[in-house]
């Protein structure tokens, strides 16, 4: 005869682990700040970006909670068709996904094709280049230089880049992309 099964212990219940809350970004840590970013990005999307919706950010902007940062393009010697610079261009705010809710910035191909190159300026919570951005895999392939909007020139830029076009860009804009 078949000996008898033995009696399985049973399996001790094991405790749902409670999921772990998502960790907090460092950003949400900090104060909160006067200018909400999803306004200044729901503003820039619904007006003219000269003069509106650039007098909308000079009037609320915070630079207690948030800084500019002019970004280029370290390798622009190496781009070749403006349509494949801006296919570069979105391929990086792609990896910029984490940064959606504490940046918004616009990058530009500047020039013609064999000449031509990436510039622009970003908006991110805090006063340093955040994680969210650093953490991005062509992160190092972009200087981030802290861009003093006080300064006309800067100002001008930052307007100028925001709008695609005007008389401080390095070059004649070929297209571009904005995160936000």
């Amino acid at each position: 005869p078949k000996p008898k099964a033995e009696k399985k212990p049973e399996a001790e219940e094991e405790e749902e682990e409670a999921p772990q809350p998502k960790p907090k970004s460092k950003l949400d840590l900090l104060p909160k700040p006067k200018m909400i970013l999803d306004e200044w990005k729901r503003f820039y999307s619904n007006n003219d970006t000269k003069p509106t919706a650039m007098n909308w950010l000079w009037e609320h902007f915070d630079d207690e909670g948030y800084s500019f940062w002019k970004v280029e393009y370290k390798y622009n010697d190496e781009l070749t068709k403006c349509f494949m610079t801006n296919n570069l261009i979105s391929g990086f705010f792609n990896r910029l996904e984490r940064a959606r809710k504490y940046a918004f910035g616009n990058l530009l191909t500047l020039g013609e094709d064999d000449n031509n190159m990436i510039w622009g300026y970003f908006i991110v919570r805090g006063l340093e280049v955040p994680e969210e951005v650093t953490d991005a895999a062509d992160y190092e392939s972009f200087s981030w230089t802290h861009a003093d909007y006080k300064d006309p020139k800067t100002r001008a830029e930052i307007e100028d880049c925001f709008a695609w076009e005007g008389p401080t860009l390095p070059r004649v804009c070929y297209d571009g992309k904005t995160f936000k």
